[in-house]
């Protein structure tokens, strides 16, 4: 939290920070790499100049504002390179209105940043907050008369500044965990960093790593080693705990004395959210997905990774077995014969409905994801089958990174017979999210005792 306590006009300042802390665009840079040249010529011969003498295509400071809060394209721009004439293309008008935008952000950035884009949100009209980030700065303008009661208006357009903002729980939380790491020097007291020999065990085990990629991993358990004890120290901090509890309980009060009947209208508009059923289906839709999984972020597939297939779009669930699936490992025959391919194992996904989805969620049958900026809910079981659809894919060269791969898309194939032989049917798998523990091994178990089941025959009574 910064407080800027200055004799400058808080426009000028607040501009400049904004602007530079929101990162700017080389306009002419970008122009230029269009190669349209009826593009180009119409910025360098008929906005560039307007732009220098401030013209009616330049923005106001109120448009410049609303810019670098929402990234809105100004209307009235648009509707000047329009009626121009020079361009008649939506997206070659958007473009240079985008352009004009960013080249009055870039008037007020006092220190350039070409490379970092951040999110910049502030009060509407530009003279007392900023948020950036970690970032909260307040503006406050010296009296050049009357410096006796600055400290007190100080603070009191501080907590106004604050109070305006209205962060959420989590950005609130987020702060004072590191308020409190910042504070205290958290002392690591684990079985690691005691054991000396635990430390050389380790140390050990990385310099005799058989690869860059065992070594990466190496260096990780000690890395989540210290973070798990990092948790372990917060959690029993109790003031920070403390803090926690009274920031729900905050809410708490607020909720009883707010005159809401239903908690998900107040949570809703806590959160800026329409108070429809709608919003109220996407919130338990993104607390599912929360509760069940995370963003793929593994260095190969895994027990609970869900994946699908990019051209037929079917979604698929690994169950295979953990150990099976670490690429250093796997000595059965077939393994030996497949290195460094993979057999894994999968159920198969179906779409589900959202009405039997969202009631039924505790029947832990269902998968949340988010795909193409839509909720969709999947499940293991196709329609009101009751049995899952077990398959096997075989992944190509499995924990290797294959050179000219997009990230988290795998290659594979499906075996099938043809002519009395068998063929590899190809396909792109995208790794999508990984379930979280517990969540992933109940699919497994799932899906074990469908492969372990026993079929015995009886016979039907004849009618």
């Amino acid at each position: 939290m910064i407080v800027i306590y200055t004799r400058e006009e808080l426009k000028t300042v607040w501009m400049q920070i904004a602007s530079s802390l929101r990162g700017i665009e080389n306009c002419n840079d970008k122009i230029l790499e269009t190669e349209n040249d009826e593009l180009i010529e119409y910025w360098q011969s008929v906005i560039l100049p307007d732009l220098i003498h401030k013209g009616e295509r330049a923005l106001t400071r109120d448009e410049t504002i609303l810019y670098i809060q929402n990234d809105s394209l100004c209307k009235r721009i648009k509707k000047a390179i329009r009626n121009d004439g020079s361009l008649t293309e939506q997206n070659d008008i958007n473009f240079i209105a985008k352009m004009i935008s960013e080249y009055a952000v870039a008037e007020n950035a006092v220190i350039p940043d070409y490379v970092t884009k951040s999110m910049v949100v502030g009060d509407t009209a530009g003279i007392k907050w900023i948020q950036s980030g970690n970032i909260f700065i307040s503006v406050f303008h010296k009296d050049k008369d009357d410096h006796e009661s600055d400290g007190e208006r100080i603070w009191q357009t501080l907590n106004e500044s604050l109070i305006e903002w209205n962060p959420s729980y989590y950005q609130i939380i987020k702060s004072e965990i590191q308020n409190t790491i910042e504070a205290e020097a958290l002392s690591f007291n684990n079985h690691l960093a005691n054991d000396g020999y635990g430390q050389a065990g380790w140390l050990n085990q990385i310099l005799n790593s058989a690869s860059e990629e065992i070594k990466r991993k190496n260096i990780e358990f000690v890395f989540s080693n210290l973070s798990e004890e990092l948790y372990e120290r917060l959690k029993g901090n109790k003031c920070l705990v403390g803090f926690i509890n009274d920031v729900f309980e905050t809410y708490t009060t607020d909720f009883k004395s707010s005159g809401e009947a239903k908690s998900l209208e107040y949570c809703s508009k806590q959160m800026n959210l329409p108070a429809n059923a709608s919003s109220f289906n996407e919130m338990y839709h993104a607390l599912n997905m929360n509760l069940s999984s995370k963003n793929f972020e593994e260095r190969h597939i895994s027990t609970g990774t869900i994946f699908f297939d990019t051209e037929s779009e079917k979604w698929y669930l690994c169950v295979s077995a953990a150990c099976d699936l670490v690429p250093t490992q796997g000595n059965e025959p077939h393994h030996k014969r497949l290195s460094p391919h993979r057999l894994i194992k999968v159920l198969e996904l179906f779409n589900a409905n959202q009405n039997k989805a969202l009631p039924n969620g505790e029947q832990s049958k269902y998968i949340y994801v988010i795909h193409k900026n839509t909720r969709k809910y999947l499940s293991i079981f196709e329609g009101d089958k009751t049995l899952p659809v077990v398959d096997y894919i075989v992944v190509l060269n499995h924990g290797h990174t294959v050179p000219g791969e997009e990230k988290n898309i795998l290659s594979a194939v499906f075996l099938s017979s043809m002519d009395d032989n068998v063929q590899n049917v190809p396909v792109k798998l995208k790794l999508k999210s990984q379930l979280r523990s517990g969540y992933a091994e109940r699919y497994q178990a799932i899906a074990s005792q469908y492969s372990s089941r026993i079929g015995v025959d009886y016979v039907s009574m004849m009618p």
